[in-house]
């Protein structure tokens, strides 16, 4: 009967190792940030005001959208940024918002990397072409996205709009700007695993001594 419970033990806390630790991390849906920047393009609120959207094109399966990730820095005056994601319209950018963004803070200095988080639950749907909008709101700002020259199948057109988004136009190179698109993926979590690891060890020892106590009993 103790050899039995003791497998079981053992058992249980195999299975707790082996699943432990496993947390959703980011993987990559499609990416061109470490493509060479060769500029940048400027989100202003003022005279008149100027959006700028990238279109970039999914993969052969769906995925969960995770994240939005662009760099964007040198931000003066006074300004609220705003971004949204929006579905394709005979290429430029739709009328449906799929989601909006928390927005980060936009740094004064060089652009940096800023994660931009769905406020929505957002699923693209595969093969299909999506568009990202950088917006800005208030009494006269701006902010910069750098763009690069290389091209690829993946980001296709950038858009402008000097109407607040009203209408679009297809922007002439260079372009486009930079992006990344991430899913939700499990991952193990080192530090879980290491806490589960020593969790087991220490089971495993008193269990050891118990045994031994019964022994010499």
């Amino acid at each position: 009967m103790r050899s039995c419970q003791t497998k079981t033990l053992l058992g249980a806390a195999f299975m707790l190792l082996a699943n432990a630790g496993l947390s959703y991390g980011d993987a990559v849906i499609l990416s061109n940030l470490t493509a060479a920047v060769n500029g940048t393009g400027t989100i202003y609120n003022s005279g008149p005001p100027q959006w700028y959207a990238q279109e970039f094109l999914t993969g052969s399966s769906s995925e969960l959208l995770s994240s939005i990730i662009v760099p964007l820095g040198d931000a003066s005056g006074s300004f609220t940024a705003g971004a949204q994601l929006v579905n394709n319209n005979s290429g430029l950018p739709g009328s449906t918002v799929l989601t909006g963004f928390t927005v980060p803070m936009i740094p004064t200095g060089s652009p940096t990397d800023l994660t931009f988080t769905p406020m929505s639950s957002v699923t693209l749907a595969a093969n299909t072409d999506y568009w990202f909008i950088l917006a800005a709101a208030g009494s006269g700002g701006d902010y910069q996205w750098p763009y690069t020259n290389t091209l690829s199948a993946s980001f296709l057109n950038y858009a402008v709009s000097e109407n607040s988004g009203a209408t679009w136009t297809v922007g002439a190179p260079p372009g486009p700007f930079l992006l990344e698109a991430t899913a939700p993926s499990p991952v193990p979590e080192p530090s879980s695993l290491v806490l589960v690891t020593c969790g087991f060890l220490t089971f495993a020892v008193v269990l050891s001594r118990r045994r031994r106590k019964v022994r010499q009993g």
